[in-house]
C-alpha cells in the first residue's frame, strides 16, 4: 500500500508542479509582452 501511496503523491507533485509551471510562464510572457509594448497615454 505505501508503494501506491508513493506512486500516487509523485503524480499529484508533478501535477501541481505542472499546473504552477504554465501559470508561471503565462505571467512572465505579460510582463515581457508589457515591457516590449508599453501603454502609449
Amino acid at each position: 500500500m505505501t508503494n501506491d501511496l508513493m506512486k500516487s503523491l509523485e503524480l499529484l507533485v508533478f501535477g501541481w508542479g505542472g499546473v504552477f509551471a504554465v501559470i508561471l510562464i503565462i505571467y512572465l510572457a505579460s510582463v515581457l509582452l508589457c515591457k516590449l509594448f508599453p501603454i502609449k497615454k
